[in-house]
């Protein structure tokens, strides 16, 4: 999968809801370690413990259920036989609230026909393997408030022998996945009615299934859909949901190639999405003024974050390449140049940093944390020089991570090829935000190229947030009940938009992961200073807040930065051919087939072993550029004469 499902630190298990809210799995010695291992991800990934019960150690299992911190019960299918269904089924009851919901998980064709039928009164006769054709889909069903996001969404079939329910028509079974080939459906999840309370169940994946990562969400789907609904507030959840497209390279100039922000801006209006200019500093005095009051008038469509500094090909890179101090020195420049685009066009930017290319290494986000950085946001959030976790834990299932430098990466998907539905449904589920990217040539088949993937996202989650990329990560955080009605919050970002969304005035308890060098200068809330500690790697604070307002918890880190030693000028000419080169593909050759086919014929020769006879042209094109770009400028100046002479005139 792509790195929007990849990479949450152990941070969100490390500091567990003081609740002590626990899911029971009840197994036996002959139970399939796959069962427990789905699990533990999903409990893992909202916050819950996991208390493991043997089915032979006779009593406990139903004192488990009938514990207060628990909120689920899962059964492994071959523990059934072993149980009394109707002792563990009643010790679920609560007489405060709904019945504990349990889970049969693991069903396969060597499950006892027999127990499954007393266990679900007859509804569920038996499980059958199949055999299906390749093109087959797993299929979610809808129950309101259960499925959520995932309601419709079909994903590519991942067995070729599924295992299925045989159901009996007379009984109330709601069919919560299927699979679907040749017209038919056959229930692989569904949630059966019975006196004491719903009933979920579920066939298993063969042995040695992979049941991390969206590629393979369906054979997790079932699970994590049942432990979100038990853990309700009590679990690890996301106050608001995010997307934003995110267009890289744009100066403020109508048009820039294939992109008009006119246009774009009646079709983010008529299909509800945002979009922000990935803004290269080098451009910090070039804004038109038209353009730029389009921005200030439509900041709920348009925002602007940084992309880079020069843009000179791959400028945060390896350090053997351009050294660290290299690399802090460009970051700092970005930062005075957008700086001075603020003054000159009153637009406010997001200090979040796209790379061009590709990712930095993990000291270079380090030093974006201490310059204040909010994040950075790239095809890939794992830094050049690490490598991506492995195993079969819940962190391969956020779109974020923290785990190098304290700092927040969060992947990001390109618009080419357009995103599936069945990604869009399963990172609207997980609360990932959903982030998209491309370039001005996106819209050279016309400037409505984004509308159906915003309709698609809408359509999976109408609630869902089109925001700047800023407003996404003041929101990177999740938060859970506690049971003395206040919050607990572990936040991924230093600059944290606390949302008390309920009716009361809340206790919200906030930790944030700082175990790395970095020196704190402050802690403020709304802007006043607050009280913190920090031990054992968490920065902690409380903040109460009423209900229904917002509190801005902000963490300022020790730097050398002063912005107006920092030298903004462009006095590379090497940077200024590239910047010029680089305008007249986008301005001018994007414009027309032609230059379109060119320059995806460079891209494609690039590394290829003829590629330098291919260099003459391009150093054709590039004298080509310069001059296009001087006749540009000087028509500029001449214009400017021009107007300058008719005032006088006028006068």
């Amino acid at each position: 999968m792509s790195a929007m499902l990849k990479g949450l630190p152990c941070l969100a298990v490390a500091i567990a809801s003081c609740r002590g809210a626990e899911v029971v799995l009840i197994r036996s010695v002959q139970g399939s370690p796959v069962v427990q291992r789905k699990l533990q991800i999903a409990t893992d990934f909202y916050g819950l413990n996991l208390n493991t019960i043997s089915a032979e150690a006779g009593g406990a299992a139903e004192r488990a259920a009938a514990a207060k911190s628990t909120v689920a019960v899962a059964v492994d299918a071959a523990a059934l036989a072993s149980l009394d269904s109707g002792a563990l089924l009643r010790a679920t009851g609560r007489s405060d609230r709904k019945n504990v919901p349990v889970l049969i998980l693991g069903v396969t064709p060597d499950t006892d026909s027999a127990a499954l039928q007393r266990w679900t009164g007859g509804a569920v006769v038996r499980c059958i393997r199949g055999s299906i054709k390749a093109d087959s889909r797993y299929v979610v069903g809808r129950l309101e408030g259960f499925t959520r996001q995932l309601t419709g969404a079909e994903f590519p079939s991942a067995e070729h022998s599924p295992s299925y329910f045989e159901l009996d028509g007379a009984h109330d079974v709601t069919s919560l996945a299927t699979i679907r080939e040749s017209g038919r459906h056959l229930p692989t999840f569904v949630r059966v009615s019975l006196p004491t309370g719903p009933l979920f169940l579920a066939c298993g994946a063969p042995e040695g299934a992979s049941v991390d990562g969206a590629n393979t969400f369906p054979p997790i789907a079932p699970v994590m859909m049942f432990i979100r609904n038990s853990a309700g507030e009590f679990g690890w959840h996301t106050v608001y949901r995010y997307a934003n497209l995110t267009i890289d390279d744009p100066w403020l100039r109508e048009r820039y190639g294939n992109l008009d922000y006119r246009q774009l801006l009646a079709e983010m209006e008529k299909h509800n999405f945002h979009t922000t200019v990935a803004f290269i500093p080098w451009n910090f005095d070039r804004s038109e003024a038209g353009v730029a009051s389009l921005f200030r008038a439509h900041p709920k469509r348009f925002s602007v974050a940084i992309h880079g500094d020069n843009h000179d090909h791959k400028e945060f890179t390896d350090y053997r390449s351009k050294p660290l101090p290299v690399q802090i020195a460009a970051i700092k420049q970005s930062l005075a140049r957008m700086e001075k685009f603020q003054q000159l066009t009153q637009i406010p930017y997001d200090r979040i940093m796209i790379f061009p290319h590709s990712i930095a290494p993990q000291k270079t986000l380090e030093a974006l944390k201490a310059y204040n950085f909010l994040g950075t946001v790239n095809s890939s959030n794992i830094p050049m020089d690490e490598a991506a976790a492995s195993g079969d834990r819940a962190e391969s299932l956020r779109a974020f991570t923290v785990s190098f430098g304290d700092f927040p990466s969060l992947g990001r998907q390109s618009v080419t090829p357009a995103p599936t539905e069945d990604f869009i449904a399963a990172n609207a589920f997980l609360g990932n935000p959903l982030l998209f990217y491309g370039h001005q040539d996106f819209f050279s088949q016309g400037i409505a190229a984004f509308d159906a993937i915003a309709d698609s996202v809408n359509r999976a989650d109408p609630d869902i947030r089109w925001q700047s990329l800023g407003e996404t990560i003041k929101h990177l955080y999740l938060v859970k009940a506690r049971d003395d009605n206040g919050y607990d919050v572990v936040s991924f970002t230093s600059n944290a938009h606390l949302d008390n969304l309920s009716r009361r005035e809340a206790t919200f308890y906030f930790s944030k992961k700082e175990a790395g060098d970095s020196a704190i200068a402050s802690v403020t809330v709304d802007g006043r200073p607050h009280p913190f500690q920090v031990r054992d790697g968490l920065l902690d604070l409380s903040v109460t807040i009423p209900a229904g307002e917002g509190r801005n918890v902000v963490i300022d880190y020790k730097n050398d930065l002063n912005l107006g030693s920092v030298e903004i000028g462009k006095t590379s000419a090497r940077v200024y051919a590239l910047r010029t080169l680089s305008d007249f593909r986008d301005i001018v050759l994007a414009r027309v087939a032609a230059g379109r086919g060119f320059v995806a014929f460079y891209y494609l020769v690039h590394d290829a072993p003829g590629r330098t006879y291919f260099y003459s042209s391009l150093a054709m094109l590039c004298v080509i550029g310069l001059t296009w770009r001087f006749r540009g400028t000087r028509g500029s100046i001449r214009g400017r004469r021009n107007a300058a002479a008719a005032k006088e005139a006028r006068s």
